[in-house]
């Protein structure tokens, strides 16, 4: 994806289309591998030096907010981001910690009938077909 095409999302969603928030974006929609902040801030910083890491968190935040990816919080020590906004669930392996998409049904819920849902997670843990 082009920086055109990124900056023609952001205005469809009314994001202002910073380079920060551009080059943050295009990482995630060009590296699917659910990064931290830390993992995304030592990428991006290569081509731009100037960024530091809060710009980096601050951007992630705002993608967030405006339903551009999503934070996933699978890992109880950091929080993951995807790109794919699309429902779906992820694994996390136990051993090499990778955590891989996969497809689930929108599965109708009960007993949370007049309840306002404002996010829906499936999350599974286990050993990945490599670590097994």
């Amino acid at each position: 994806m082009n920086t055109k095409d990124i900056a023609d999302i952001f205005k469809q969603k009314g994001i202002k289309a910073t380079p920060q928030r551009i080059a943050v974006y295009k990482f995630l929609i060009e590296n699917r591998i659910h990064p931290d902040v830390e993992t995304v801030y030592n990428s991006v910083v290569k081509e731009h030096p100037s960024f530091s890491k809060t710009t980096v968190y601050n951007c992630l935040q705002i993608l967030a907010d405006y339903d551009l990816l999503i934070p996933v919080k699978i890992d109880n020590e950091k929080i993951r981001y995807d790109a794919d906004t699309s429902f779906h669930g992820h694994f996390r392996c136990e051993s090499c910690g990778k955590i891989y998409d996969f497809k689930c049904d929108d599965t109708k819920v009960s007993g949370i009938e007049g309840f306002e849902i404002r996010q829906r997670d499936v999350y599974y843990s286990g050993l990945c077909s490599c670590c097994r």
